[in-house]
């Protein structure tokens, strides 16, 4: 981050993208579309996805984890179910639920709630579980830590944080 935000003091545009939507979703009351950073997560509301064999799932993430054999994120067939049967599963809500941040074991606290979002992909993958211990969560971690930096950048560096500011 420190590099790219050098790069932009020397003249040449250059915005981190995964910065820029978390400044977005921090700084702003504007959208971003990203299904990992909403409560309730995006999966299967934002986007169902369609394999090439007419298996229909929740995220592109389910559909990689299907590839593994794992087919927890697997609502349905395209032609065997419709709209309906599909966002209505058990499957799917029981993603949905499990990733509302407001309600979740350690998120609800947590200072960075509003700006996050939930992966119950993820968690399930790594940890068996589509509420996931956040504790033990790298996806978490990951969060805090990327929201932590940006927030010292903002706080100690104000030629730095107009640039981030621009980014959002």
């Amino acid at each position: 981050m420190r590099r790219i935000l050098q790069i932009n003091r020397s003249g040449t545009p250059f915005r981190e993208f995964y910065a820029a939507l978390i400044l977005t979703r921090m700084l702003t009351d504007r959208p971003i579309g990203y299904v990992d950073l909403r409560s309730p997560a995006g999966v299967g509301i934002g986007a169902l996805v369609y394999n090439y064999d007419g298996c229909v799932f929740a995220s592109d993430e389910g559909r990689m984890l299907a590839e593994t054999g794992d087919n927890t994120f697997r609502l349905g067939h395209v032609n065997e179910d419709d709209y309906t049967s599909l966002i209505l599963s058990d499957r799917l809500i029981e993603a949905v639920s499990s990733s509302l941040t407001q309600c979740a074991p350690e998120c609800s606290t947590c200072a960075f709630e509003s700006h996050c979002g939930a992966d119950p992909v993820y968690h399930h993958a790594t940890q068996g579980d589509t509420l996931g211990i956040k504790p033990l969560s790298a996806f978490c971690a990951r969060q805090k830590g990327i929201m932590t930096l940006l927030l010292d950048i903002l706080e100690n560096s104000p030629e730095d944080a107009s640039i981030m500011r621009r980014w959002a």
